[in-house]
């Protein structure tokens, strides 16, 4: 009896042992990866359980199609993004996040809007000046462009009306963040940055909270979303160690040595939280998870308001609401593989994956791995029962029990 006890905890340790070694060397990645987003799929409530002030309006296909006669093809003239921003304000949504990239001004000599026309210039003007008169709104800012860091062509230091957050170096930097064209960055009172981390898988699992340019720090889209719906000023953003203190929620948040995109062979750190995904983007029965609206229709309604006629939608269906707007079109690149690609459900658009952020810290529900402790003492204590089963049954009783109990666990 000792003596089996001993050679099964022996084995249990030996392979305990090999285990950790391979998993040190990353071995075991793809194989978690893969369990990770099958537990995410089990964890997701049907029906999904989201917060419903969160509300969705997407620029479709359809949108696009049934607007080309009036807007002509997208991307549309900023004085046509006045009127949704415009609407969105009057109930007032609490919050505007806008998933549109707009780093450049209009250029064009002359737009045609049915019988009226403007300027590129003028177009972008009365879209800054929708977005004064809605300080709710919060605009993209991209930074995922490495951008040229030597020669004529260099990048200038990036200039926006940062928030005077007080984070430290231990936040991701990035070469530059490029932001909106200056009218409409002066105009804007926040903006909310697109950099999302994709695993090896290519799945879109975790994002940077935050990044930053030197000493100026930049939140995600969705995080400045939240920030600004729960009302969290800057100095109530404090990063602790691996812990993102925002008021009185508590973000944990994932350490890794990625490459240094600049130095050739040096690594850094960088701060992510995992995306608490609480449903595909289209549920079983072809709905959708937050309440969703089509952009054509956001449209009509301002329209029909301007001319006193009654709206399709109602304004205060949007009162106190977080709004996201983002294209959710076919061909339009803005989509990511999410947890939820196995039911063929998964392929995730941007707006949605911002919208989860805010969700998870609106309604202060996050994931937090388990610690290295926790994890070698599982395998340890896993490995001892399986080489105990392997010294005290024969193989075909012990492998099933073996494959028992790590289902069990």
């Amino acid at each position: 009896m000792v003596r089996k006890s001993a050679i099964g905890v022996l084995l249990g340790l030996g392979s305990c042992a090999i285990v950790l070694l391979l998993g040190l060397f990353g071995t075991f990645d793809p194989l978690e990866l893969d369990l990770y987003d099958w537990r995410m799929r089990r964890a997701a409530a049907n029906p999904p359980d989201v917060h419903r002030d969160i509300v969705i309006v997407e620029l479709n296909d359809t949108t696009i199609r049934d607007l080309d006669p009036a807007f002509g093809r997208w991307p549309w003239p900023r004085a046509v993004m006045a009127l949704f921003v415009d609407f969105l304000n009057r109930a007032p949504a609490k919050v505007i996040a806008l998933d549109f990239t707009l780093t450049e001004g209009d250029r064009v000599l002359r737009h045609k809007l049915g019988s009226a026309e403007l300027s590129g210039a003028e177009s972008d003007e009365a879209f800054a000046a929708s977005v004064t008169a809605a300080p709710s709104t919060i605009l993209l800012a991209d930074a995922t462009y490495e951008g040229l860091q030597s020669g004529e062509m260099a990048n200038k230091p990036s200039e926006w009306k940062a928030e005077p957050y007080r984070l430290g170096p231990a936040i991701y930097d990035r070469p530059t963040i490029t932001t909106p064209f200056p009218a409409l960055s002066a105009a804007v009172s926040g903006l909310g940055h697109n950099y999302a981390v994709l695993d090896q898988s290519g799945g879109l699992r975790r994002i940077p909270p935050f990044v930053r340019v030197g000493d100026r720090y930049m939140p995600s889209l969705g995080v400045a979303a939240a920030l600004r719906g729960l009302g969290i000023p800057p100095q109530e953003v404090i990063l602790d160690g691996r812990t993102l203190r925002l008021g009185d929620r508590q973000v944990p948040l994932l350490s890794e040595q990625i490459a240094d995109p600049l130095v050739r062979g040096a690594t850094k750190e960088q701060l992510t939280m995992l995306v608490n995904y609480r449903a595909p983007s289209v549920l079983p029965g072809g709905e959708r998870p937050y309440p969703t609206y089509e952009l054509r229709h956001i449209i009509n309604s301002e329209l029909q308001l301007l001319n006193d006629q009654k709206p399709e939608i109602d304004p205060a269906s949007f009162k106190d609401k977080i709004v996201f707007v983002g294209l959710t079109a076919s061909g339009l690149v803005d989509i990511f593989q999410s947890p939820f690609d196995s039911k063929g459900q998964g392929r995730m658009p941007g707006v949605q994956m911002h919208a989860s952020i805010a969700d998870s810290i609106i309604s202060n529900r996050f994931i937090r791995p388990a610690g290295p402790g926790w994890n070698i003492a599982a395998t340890v204590a896993g490995a001892i029962i399986v080489g105990l089963l392997a010294a005290f049954f024969p193989f075909n009783g012990a492998a099933p029990a073996a494959v028992l109990v790590m289902a069990a666990w």
